[in-house]
């Protein structure tokens, strides 16, 4: 079979601008939350770890004000001290850009990812990570962008990101993050070649929703810390207060929202 044949890298430039209507047609709770344009919240932090209710200092300001309904799981979106959104994301790309669509339908404009990598070359393990582009190794964003190896995370929202680190005097990297679908095909040849193409890390949901923002005229970044480290021949993990990392990552993402 030819590359050309692949049903992956066929892109169709289609109007989209009635679709998402005729598929929240009838879903009454969707139309409620929908009225949250009326307040002009306009940013939305998306958490991937899945226990937000333990962040207690962000939790205690938050109001559940929407349910993002899939087939197989539930993620619930928290208006937070009346300023920004904060969605409990569900892991990869595919999911993660439906709730995407539905929060840009309200009016968001600005997301923040927040969540965990796997350093894939030898970094220090307790600096965080603002990726500028990411390697396309995964699906969904050949549904919105033409094939091409990277898509880059917007620069004004990633400079806002890095003055709040510095600001706060916290290590941070930046680089290329290698997006993929498959956990268990993270192989040594795999990241060998991911490795060539200048990766420092792996995720799974950053060049899904980077090709979505930028195909949707919106701005897309993320704030990344390092789990572990796996170079195809040794894993090490990184032992570390989760809690209060994460709690640390909400609160620099959600100043990094709100910097003008």
């Amino acid at each position: 079979m030819k590359i050309e044949d692949c049903p992956i890298i066929e892109y169709y430039d289609d109007d989209m601008s009635n679709l998402f209507m005729f598929f929240s047609n009838g879903k009454k709770e969707f139309w409620r939350f929908a009225k949250i344009k009326e307040m002009g919240i306009d940013s939305c932090v998306l958490f991937f770890p899945r226990d937000f209710k333990k962040l207690t200092r962000t939790y205690s300001k938050c109001k559940k004000i929407y349910e993002f309904k899939s087939a197989s799981s539930i993620s619930p979106v928290y208006l937070y001290d009346n300023k920004v959104l904060i969605a409990l994301c569900p892991l990869g790309g595919a999911a993660s850009i439906n709730l995407m669509e539905e929060l840009m339908f309200v009016g968001i404009k600005k997301f923040i990812g927040v969540g965990s990598s796997g350093a894939i070359r030898k970094v220090d393990l307790e600096q965080y990570f603002v990726p500028d582009k990411a390697i396309r190794d995964e699906g969904s964003s050949y549904h919105y962008l033409k094939p091409s190896r990277y898509v880059e995370t917007d620069e004004s929202l990633r400079k806002n990101i890095i003055e709040v680190l510095e600001e706060h005097k916290e290590k941070y990297d930046t680089g290329v993050v290698w997006t993929t679908d498959a956990i268990y095909r993270e192989t040594p040849g795999r990241i060998k070649a991911r490795l060539a193409d200048g990766a420092k890390a792996v995720e799974m949901e950053t060049a899904s929703l980077a090709a979505v923002a930028k195909a949707k005229n919106i701005k897309y970044a993320c704030l990344l810390y390092y789990s572990d480290f796996n170079d195809g021949k040794t894993w090490e993990t990184r032992i570390y207060d989760k809690y209060e990392l994460r709690q640390e990552l909400v609160d620099l993402a959600v100043e990094a929202l709100l910097k003008k």
